[in-house]
């Protein structure tokens, strides 16, 4: 046999070995539970970004490298501090990288309105609409007081 041959028997080789450790470990992990829709839980914001008063939060989730980060901070401020209850907060993903997964961020600026107890009542991608915005937090900002 020639030493390309080889190689390719060795590399053919490996990669069914992976396949198979792959399968197997697949087999081995417990399958999750079927869920009808609107079952699966959506995943609870850490604590140190919810309203210690138990409102509502806009949650900015920022990059250093985002060019449209600063419009939306600009957006999320004035209208935190036009609705009574609403609270901005900024994160950088530098400094909470486990947000990513946890919360399903592609890209930067997102937004999220978060309620209390954690969990997300809205998403925007990109910079959003000011007057777009306020109108959709609006039914959610009489809620927030029962929900903390």
């Amino acid at each position: 046999m020639t030493a390309a041959v080889v190689t390719l028997v060795v590399i053919l080789a490996l990669g069914a070995v992976v396949l198979a450790v792959g399968l197997l470990l697949r087999r081995r992990r417990p399958a999750a539970p079927a869920a009808s829709e609107g079952s699966i839980p959506a995943p609870r914001l850490p604590a140190d970004l919810t309203a210690r008063d138990g409102g509502l939060v806009l949650l900015q989730i920022s990059s250093a490298f985002c060019t449209h980060c600063r419009d939306t901070r600009s957006v999320l401020t004035d209208v935190a501090a036009e609705l009574p209850g609403l609270v901005h907060r900024d994160v950088d993903l530098a400094n909470r990288p486990e947000l990513v997964r946890l919360l399903g961020v592609a890209r930067t600026p997102t937004t999220l309105l978060v309620d209390g107890r954690g969990h997300e009542l809205l998403r925007v991608d990109g910079v959003p609409r000011r007057a777009a915005l306020v109108t959709a937090i609006a039914p959610h900002l009489g809620r927030s007081a029962g929900h903390g």
